[in-house]
């Protein structure tokens, strides 16, 4: 049984080109796209027109990526809620639609991601959603590889740091603090230093 889809893109975070391999893959993949819908500001919408009018997308023209960020989550809020659907598809790099994505999850429903490789954030991609489908030809995709983005590597790091009890850590550093202040001396006078102090009690006698 085909899954009941609603379908949210980003179209200034995504290159119109991809439009048709995102149809490709859903309709492989046997969905059925019940809602599609697309957040754009006015200077991108000469170059995505023609693709969403053919595919029949309801389009919302917010004045910045702000305004279209806070139109595609209350959009996706009300899909998750609605219990109409089973899968929730977002075509976006954008980080922080990965909380969204987080709340599909746990309301039981599956979270796909298209997305472009050479945008950054794959590594938080791949904990945030079910699926994540990267919409470059495979060529692009591997020249992007070779420079990992900065993004991805702050994710790595984050990962690396869950789990981590700061609390010990913090402990562990007061003890090595501790430990500095602890072997610390005074430095010792030198011959020289002794000298010109005496030379100096000398001259005050005379």
């Amino acid at each position: 049984m085909a899954k009941n889809l609603a379908l949210f893109i980003d179209c200034d975070r995504l290159e119109a080109a991809f439009m048709t391999l995102i149809f490709d893959y859903l309709q492989n993949e046997g969905y059925n796209i019940c809602v599609k819908r697309a957040y754009i500001t006015k200077d991108n919408l000469d170059l995505w027109y023609s693709q969403l009018d053919r595919h029949y997308f309801r389009i919302s023209i917010g004045n910045s990526q702000a305004n279209n960020n806070m139109r595609l989550s209350v959009d996706v809020s009300k899909a998750l809620y609605s219990g109409n659907y089973d899968s929730i598809a977002i075509a976006s790099n954008y980080r922080e639609f990965g909380v969204l994505a987080s709340e599909v999850r746990t309301k039981g429903l599956e979270a796909l991601c298209f997305y472009q490789f050479s945008k950054g954030n794959e590594a938080f991609l791949k904990r945030a959603y079910n699926i994540i489908y990267n919409l470059e030809p495979k060529n692009v995709s591997e020249q992007s590889s070779e420079m990992t983005s900065t993004g991805d590597m702050l994710d790595i790091f984050a990962s690396a740091l869950e789990g981590l009890d700061t609390q010990t850590l913090g402990e562990k550093i007061g003890d090595q603090t501790t430990s500095a202040k602890t072997t610390t001396r005074k430095p010792r006078a030198t011959k020289s230093t002794k000298a010109t102090s005496t030379k100096a009690t000398t001259a005050k006698k005379k």
